[in-house]
């Protein structure tokens, strides 16, 4: 056989020859260190947003504090025959004198907010599912919310009022209705003053459904 002429590169390729497997491996840690830099990048944001609550939940488990019966679920109201349901609820707005002048004047850069929020307290009735996530699904026959002033005194009374003939009460979105309502009152309100306090957000009455009437005392 004709011998291979020697060149000058022979010693080097040799000595790349036998250091290739440890390129190799070097380059494949080097891309996946970087993979893994990227992909810890992307996902540490949502790694803070859920780590806390997934470590309670698995302590919670853990200690045996979350029980078969005790997991969320919407109540089975299959069983349940249609009746009349009506609630009310109702909260206060503390807006102040200031607030109170302007809302008196018409005189708040955003416009009419008695009647804005008035239909925000509406569409949010409505929406109740999508804000608590076990109510039920409902086909409310009549929501209205009414925001009273009360110059002197500072205050905006809310009141809400919903209906419906259904297989479940209508408590929480009465009180969806209110508070967001009262919460379309400071937004609209906050370029005056951000001291408006809402309080007192509580049901009213209620009529309908298995666990019968309730109305609240006037001095309650």
């Amino acid at each position: 056989a004709q011998a291979t002429k020697p060149t000058a590169f022979g010693p080097i390729s040799s000595l790349l020859a036998a250091m290739m497997p440890s390129l190799h491996r070097c380059v494949g840690v080097a891309s996946v260190g970087v993979r893994h830099a990227q992909a810890m990048t992307e996902t540490s944001g949502v790694a803070r947003t859920f780590g806390a609550a997934a470590r309670f939940l698995w302590r919670r488990s853990s200690s045996g504090v979350t029980k078969a019966g005790a997991r969320p679920q919407m109540v089975d109201v299959g069983g349940k025959a249609p009746t009349i349901r009506r609630a009310r609820a109702a909260c206060r707005v503390l807006v102040g004198p200031e607030v109170a002048e302007a809302l008196a004047l018409g005189k708040v850069a955003k416009g009419d907010v008695l009647t804005v929020s008035e239909i925000a307290g509406i569409m949010a009735a409505k929406k109740t599912p999508d804000i608590l996530p076990l109510c039920h699904p409902l086909l409310l026959t009549k929501v209205g919310v009414e925001c009273r002033l009360d110059r002197e005194a500072g205050v905006v009374e809310v009141v809400a009022d919903v209906s419906c003939t259904g297989l479940t009460g209508v408590e929480m979105e009465s009180l969806t209705a209110a508070a967001t309502a009262a919460l379309c009152i400071y937004d609209m309100c906050k370029p005056i003053t951000k001291g408006i306090v809402i309080t007192d957000l509580r049901l009213l009455s209620k009529s309908g459904g298995k666990s019968g009437d309730f109305e609240r005392a006037i001095d309650e």
